[in-house]
């Protein structure tokens, strides 16, 4: 292995243990050296790879801001509408379900610390989760509420994490069904 390697398979070992702090004590309770004891290291480790607190936080978040809806956008856009929106619908319950406790961490942090997340999560999926829906061309029967519904249902999973892939389309299904003019 070499020394870039072990670098980064350090820095991915320092932000594993910081997001499991993160998501047990919330930011403002993690601190650099619950952290770095976490990880195994010590504190003054931890700043060579993160010059702070918030910098390791976004670094543990950003997998998950990436791993978004436009990602779900893009890889759905040469299906037909309805599998479109069925493909971005279950590409989301299945990311909701695999990161559920980062995701309420960061929807906790958004409304605690704004300034540490830098923009509104929530804000941000409704307005793609509008756009995805307008590129399907599909006929809804009221825009507002089927958004609604659609991000009460994609949160729903935070609560009740689902893993099994015919469970999801059943849902996904009956939700197109329901929200279809």
């Amino acid at each position: 292995m070499n020394k870039t390697t072990a670098r980064e398979d350090r820095k991915a070992q320092i932000i594993d243990s910081a997001m499991n702090i993160f998501v047990e004590k919330g930011y403002n309770g993690a601190t650099t050296a619950g952290i770095a004891k976490e990880a195994g290291i010590s504190e003054v480790t931890l700043f060579r790879y993160f010059a702070s607190k918030k910098e390791l936080f976004m670094a543990g978040l950003e997998p998950i801001l990436i791993t978004s809806l436009e990602n779900s956008i893009m890889a759905s856009k040469d299906l037909p509408a309805i599998e479109k929106l069925k493909f971005i619908l279950s590409d989301r319950i299945e990311f909701v379900s695999a990161h559920h406790q980062v995701i309420k961490l960061i929807l906790m942090e958004s409304q605690i610390n704004p300034e540490v997340i830098g923009f509104d999560y929530v804000n941000k999926i409704v307005s793609l989760l509008k756009e995805s829906i307008q590129s399907t061309g599909i006929k809804i029967k009221n825009e507002e509420v089927s958004v609604r519904l659609l991000m009460g249902s994609i949160l729903s999973f935070l609560y009740f994490p689902e893993t099994d892939p015919e469970k999801i389309e059943t849902y996904v299904n009956n939700l197109v069904l329901s929200i279809k003019a």
